[in-house]
């Protein structure tokens, strides 16, 4: 028997045609060919071309079509643009597409759901009619229709039942309503998701405060474990690689520092190299820290301003477990007491050298480092010290470098720590954060180092006007600046550093992870500027229009871990207003279960402290105050911290705006 292709070979010339179009089919793909007698079946070529050429016959620009490609390379629905003898291109939702008639293997006109919902509305007699039509616009995803459809079944049968449903809506006292106006009808409540009276409501919400509670309550008696500590003379004392810690805390916490000074040691030691500083001694340095912030001024005679020191006799830092200062840690306090004490390892006499390294130093360490149990990242930015630097240099307070490099130790306060830390920084660290000081910075700290090491093998105290008119001269060697160049853009250097923000803003709400809390301020509210704050205000809001409306938050270390009561609580209003016009009378209440206390009154907010020196270094305080304004202010603390919420206001516009204190009140979070 012949073979199709024989036979179309001696046909006509048109058959030849048809077997050449055959054959490129073939090239491209069709396989369905074989003998009459085969076990596929046999198609003639015209049968052939009838299965992979689309009908194009009533289809025009402007239809709305569904064009299925050849070989199952899926399909498409859109909108006829244009059509040609060659290709038609469709507008479809991802854009516009022109496609080969000869991809295409079907093309069908199609009407819009819009189209049918007409037709078919048409036809409707009846509620249930409109209801089946509702029905069939929620099968093809159109809500719009469907809801169309169920409202005209309402309209022939006001309590037809069936629609009503669809749309959701009941009844209550013979009135047809939403489901959520129902329930509310109802006395109902939507309360995370489920609707419930606002008794289930009030006792959902009492078994999570209470279950909150305890778990605060366990968190907190297990701060007091840690603060309560333990005898000293049941105290082993813990030995690592290089130290031997006594710790009267918890064990788990001793543990803790112990890991945290290795992980100082590690990072002393990259800076200052074996090779090239060597130790002057292999005894193990020793660290006490006491279990809290009242026995370590005990035993110390030290007050609360103290958070830990050095003694370079015996080489012993001595600190305590707890907060110091406002975001201040014990882990910054060991950081660094335990830099003087690797300096004492690696100078032989401390005395020698001069106090603005010493103390800069152990600020580049300390404050200046991100302390974790076993890692610590160094050249961070001290952020109080940086403040209380650029506020130096904007109130005119700010240390010259040349009186700084000759303050002897005796005289060296708390005032002078972040100029010190300045100065070492920019030599360190101050080509990676702007100063241009590229390849001049580490080769003055170098020199220095080097000097310093020599120095230190000096007796006697440091020789003052040497080492600083040394300094100087490593300066205007290395920079090629005169020092007065140098200062002033060494000076704009440090304005221009970022301050870490103590929390962060995100729309309404402030939080803070070192203050462990989160504030929610007033819909329509500003937030104040960070450079209107006062020394100890963290947070404030402000309303629009009159400026004589702010809710704010102050936050101090709770140092002695003290309850509140109403002498602490007046001792610390004092300290942020002046002129109070009455006692205040304080009104005691319970906040997150500590003891708050609350009072009214009017004053003058103090809005900045600021402390001016003479030139023989005598401190002035100079404050500025505010309007004379209403206040409420709400005091409570924990074991760490103690908080203050303000509001203030103009007082003829107290009564309208008292509900935002209220609030802001009410959404105060504190995870002390």
């Amino acid at each position: 028997m012949s073979s199709p292709i024989s036979t179309l070979a001696r046909s006509s010339k048109r058959s030849t045609v048809l077997v050449l179009t055959l054959f490129a089919l073939m090239g491209a793909g069709l396989t369905g060919f074989a003998a009459a007698d085969g076990g596929s079946p046999v198609l003639s070529a015209p049968e052939a071309l009838s299965t992979l050429q689309a009908d194009f016959s009533g289809i025009k620009v402007g239809d709305r079509v569904k064009v299925t490609r050849v070989g199952g390379k899926g399909s498409l629905e859109g909108t006829v643009l244009e059509l040609s003898d060659l290709s038609v291109k469709i507008k479809h939702k991802f854009g516009v597409q022109e496609i080969r008639k000869g991809d295409i293997a079907s093309i069908e006109k199609f009407k819009t759901v819009a189209e049918q919902y007409e037709e078919r509305a048409a036809k409707c007699k009846s509620p249930d009619d409109w209801c089946d039509l509702g029905d069939w616009a929620k099968g093809q995803n159109d809500s719009d229709l469907a809801e169309k459809a169920f409202r005209e079944a309402i309209k022939l049968d006001t309590d037809f039942e069936r629609a009503r449903k669809a749309l959701k809506e009941e009844k209550v006292d013979g009135e047809w309503l939403p489901f959520p106006e129902a329930q509310r009808r109802r006395g109902l409540e939507l309360f995370e998701g489920d609707w419930k009276t606002p008794e289930e409501i009030a006792e959902i919400k009492k078994k999570r405060e209470n279950k909150q509670s305890r778990e605060k309550l366990k968190g907190r008696e297990a701060l007091a474990l840690e603060y309560a500590g333990r005898p000293w003379g049941e105290i082993d004392p813990i030995e690592t690689e290089h130290y031997i810690i006594h710790c009267n805390s918890t064990l788990e916490i001793a543990e803790y520092y112990a890991d945290v000074m290795e992980a100082l040691y590690e990072k002393y030691d990259s800076v200052f190299p074996p090779r090239v500083f060597p130790r002057n001694s292999t005894k193990k340095s020793e660290v006490w820290i006491h279990a809290n912030h009242q026995q370590f001024m005990d035993w110390t005679f030290n007050g609360p301003g103290t958070g830990g020191f050095y003694m370079p006799a015996t080489r012993e830092v001595t600190a305590y477990h707890g907060s110091f200062g406002t975001t201040g840690s014990t882990e910054e306090v060991l950081a660094h007491e335990g830099t003087h004490q690797f300096q004492g390892l690696i100078f032989n006499n401390m005395w020698a050298l001069p106090a603005w390294f010493i103390e800069g130093l152990a600020v580049y360490f300390g404050d200046g480092s991100k302390i974790s149990r076993r890692k610590v990242e160094i050249n961070e930015i001290p952020r109080d010290r940086l403040v209380g630097l650029k506020e130096a240099i904007n109130n005119g307070t700010y240390c010259d470098i040349r009186t700084l490099l000759r303050i002897p130790q005796p005289s060296f306060g708390g005032f002078y720590y972040g100029h010190g830390w300045g100065v070492i920084y920019w030599c360190l660290w101050g080509e990676k954060m702007g100063a241009k000081n590229k390849g001049v910075g580490r080769p003055i700290m170098d020199d220095w180092l080097l000097k310093c090491r020599e120095e230190s093998k000096k007796e006697g105290w440091c020789d003052y006007p040497t080492m600083a008119k040394h300094f100087e001269d490593l300066i205007v060697q290395h920079s090629g600046k005169s020092l007065d160049e140098w200062e002033a853009e060494y000076k704009e250097w440090i304005l221009s550093l970022p301050i870490e923000e103590i929390g962060k803003k995100r729309g309404n709400r402030w939080s803070s992870a070192p203050l462990k809390i989160e504030i929610t301020k007033p819909v329509g509210w500003k937030w104040e500027k960070e450079t209107e704050l006062a020394g100890d205000e963290v947070v404030a809001a402000k309303g629009g229009g009159r400026q004589a409306r702010r809710v704010s938050t102050y936050c101090w270390s709770n140092w002695n871990h003290a309850d509140m009561n109403e002498e602490e609580a007046s001792r610390r209003a004092r300290s942020i207003f002046q002129n109070i016009d009455v006692g205040p009378e304080w009104t005691a209440e319970k906040i997150g279960g500590y003891d708050a206390f609350r009072a009214s009154f009017k004053a003058k907010r103090v809005k900045r402290a600021e402390t001016t020196r003479d030139e023989n270094n005598n401190p002035t305080v100079n404050i500025e105050t505010g309007e004379m304004l209403r206040y409420e202010i709400v005091f409570y603390g924990s074991y760490d911290k103690i908080f203050c919420n303000v509001f203030e206001c103009d007082p003829e516009l107290w009564d309208d705006n008292y509900k935002h204190f209220e609030k802001y009140l009410e959404d105060f979070k504190s995870d002390n």
